[in-house]
């Protein structure tokens, strides 16, 4: 089993590609680090780190294409972004609330459709972890038709049309909440990483989730979801 990973943290965003918004965003490049570090000493595979200027459109887009030409049945790759995340005007109907939801990259925003787009070149039976600690990520991370909003609980597995793995999403908030943080970090990253910290036997990804959940601050409610299949949030976390 090969296990690769895409990290992206911003703590800042191109003012040009956001009329003029910095995106101050303080901690993420620490946030990702941090990950970074978990998953080498796990022994992953590879790990792609993208902070600020390198994590753009284009740059993640790129990592999709590595990633795709590394992966296969049931490989895993692991997602994680830590800065903002957005919401625009949905143009193709495929929205209860009439936005998609989006992550702001350096010089731009990829919305759930882009994504989605990203996710179907991926190989068949490949497994995709996404940690999303941003704003609005309940669902930010698939673009497909008919889609329901987020649960705290399992979503029902589909098959959205051309993915071929499957999808497990840990989200540090849902669509139209907050993502909280300081210069330590988000709230959610360092929840993720304390229940790794503590677990004194091996846990599922379900009971990570739960765990680090737990850890967070009462204003803050992180979402799960997944979809494709076979699902595997009762494989044990990192495998």
């Amino acid at each position: 089993m090969t296990r690769y990973a895409i990290l992206a943290g911003l703590t800042r965003l191109d003012p040009d590609a956001y009329d003029g918004w910095d995106g101050h965003c303080p901690g993420c490049d620490r946030d990702v680090y941090r990950m970074g570090r978990l998953l080498h000493d796990r022994g992953f595979d590879g790990i792609e780190v993208l902070v600020n200027s390198a994590a753009t459109i284009q740059g993640v887009k790129e990592a999709f294409v590595r990633a795709a030409k590394t992966l296969g049945d049931d490989d895993l790759l692991t997602l994680y972004v830590s800065g903002h995340g957005g919401q625009v005007r949905d143009l193709d109907g495929d929205e209860e609330d009439g936005h998609d939801e989006t992550v702001c990259l350096y010089d731009g925003e990829a919305d759930d459709d882009q994504i989605g787009k990203y996710l179907r070149t991926l190989g068949k039976g490949v497994r995709v972890w996404w940690i999303s600690d941003t704003c609005n990520s309940g669902t930010n991370y698939r673009g497909m038709r008919r889609r329901k909003r987020s649960t705290p609980v399992r979503v029902a597995a589909t098959k959205p049309d051309g993915f071929r793995g499957s999808l497990l999403h840990f989200g540090g908030c849902f669509d139209g909440k907050s993502s909280w943080g300081d210069w330590d970090g988000g709230f959610f990253t360092n929840a993720i990483l304390d229940a790794v910290a503590r677990a004194r036997k091996p846990i599922n990804y379900l009971d990570l989730w739960q765990r680090a959940s737990e850890r967070i601050d009462s204003r803050q409610r992180p979402s799960i979801g997944q979809f494709g299949g076979p699902a595997f949030s009762d494989r044990e976390v990192f495998t």
